[in-house]
């Protein structure tokens, strides 16, 4: 069974008009929809926003479901040269709101010994790459930051760039959701498409008017990308 979240409506609505669900399931104050799209086995729920909500969610899904791998769909504010409506395929994400420095011997981003970057299984990568350059998407390949903030200053990732390279856009779930999956040896794949750019004028209004389409866009890729998935 495949694990597909979004964080919020836009995220998934496309995927539940391509899913037969057969059942729903309400733990906590999240519901999980059972089915399936195509011939995958799915569940996929609405976390809500933020890296609480994220965690409590993705722990759910490898708690009380057999997932074999958890996608995290949605959208992404880039860093130029990243544009809009270009889709991410992080190689790996971490923490931008995290600091442990004050009292523990740990780089900016990590807490603990937890890692500070979690990587993408490289074979995810290529299968999507693939279906990325069949469709002609834009993509970009890079790293993915996270934490409870939408990200307007690029002055806000200066701790965090000094401990990781090639930072493309940042969100609010994936590092969690990521996270979760490594605590459970469960494989995990963040999609990400830019539906607006850090430290542009009107930056949080083109947020608002692209958003749904952008979302749309991501979606389409991750169900052509479920066909390329073994599990």
């Amino acid at each position: 069974m495949i694990g597909i979240i979004g964080a919020i409506d836009y995220e998934l609505h496309h995927f539940f008009q391509n899913m037969i669900i057969s059942r729903t399931d309400i733990i906590a104050d999240k519901t999980f929809y059972v089915g399936k799209i195509k011939t995958h086995n799915v569940v996929i729920v609405k976390s809500g926003i933020g890296k609480v909500n994220a965690a409590i969610t993705a722990t759910i899904l490898a708690d009380h479901y057999d997932v074999r791998l958890i996608i995290n769909s949605g959208v992404a504010g880039g860093l130029s040269p990243v544009e809009v409506g270009d889709i991410i395929v992080p190689k790996g994400i971490a923490y931008f709101d995290v600091s442990l420095t004050e009292i523990d011997d740990v780089p900016y981003g990590q807490m603990g010994s937890d890692p500070l970057l979690v990587k993408i299984d490289e074979t995810y990568l290529a299968k999507a790459e693939q279906i990325l350059n069949h469709l002609k998407y834009k993509y970009v390949v890079g790293n993915l930051v996270s934490g409870d903030k939408f990200v307007t200053k690029v002055k806000d990732l200066t701790k965090i760039s000094k401990n990781v390279s090639d930072i493309v856009g940042v969100e609010m779930e994936g590092m969690a959701i990521g996270l979760t999956a490594h605590k459970f040896n469960i494989p995990f794949v963040s999609i990400r498409g830019i539906s607006d750019i850090i430290d542009t004028p009107d930056q949080p209004k083109n947020y608002r008017d692209l958003v749904k389409s952008v979302a749309h866009k991501t979606s389409k890729f991750v169900l052509a990308f479920l066909e390329v998935v073994d599990e």
